[in-house]
C-alpha cells in the first residue's frame, strides 16, 4: 500500500511478526498484508470521516487523493475535525490491530 500520513501512528510490527509464524507462501503472506492495510486504513477513514464535518469531507478526500502521504493532513484534520484526532486514530488502530492479532493467533496453520 502507498505510504500514507497516519503510517507512524499505525505499529504494524506486530502483525508482520506474527505472521512470520505461519508457514505461507509469499504470495498469500502478500494477499493477507494487503487485506491487513485495507482493513486498518477503512477503519482510520471511519475514524476521521466521524470527526470530520461533513462539508470539509470533499476537501479532504481530494487532498488525501493528491497527497496521501503528506503530513499537512493531520494538521487539517487538526483543525477541521479534532484537534486531538491522532490519538484518536492511534485508539481505534490499536483496536483494529488487537482484533486482527486475536483473529491470527486463533489459526491453527502455524508452522
Amino acid at each position: 500500500m502507498t505510504k500514507l500520513f497516519y503510517d507512524h501512528l499505525v505499529i504494524r510490527e506486530e502483525i508482520d511478526l506474527e505472521l512470520d509464524k505461519f508457514a505461507l507462501d509469499p504470495q498469500e503472506r502478500q494477499e493477507l498484508i494487503e487485506i491487513i492495510d485495507q482493513t486498518l486504513h477503512h477503519n482510520i477513514l471511519n475514524v476521521i470521516f466521524n470527526h470530520l464535518p461533513k462539508d470539509k469531507q470533499p476537501e479532504f478526500v481530494k487532498k488525501l487523493h493528491t497527497a496521501p502521504f503528506d503530513l499537512e493532513l493531520l494538521e487539517y484534520l487538526k483543525i477541521h475535525a479534532h484537534p486531538e484526532i491522532e490519538n484518536k486514530i492511534k485508539d481505534h488502530a490499536a483496536k483494529i490491530k488487537k482484533e486482527i492479532m486475536g483473529e491470527i493467533k486463533k489459526s491453527t496453520h502455524k508452522k
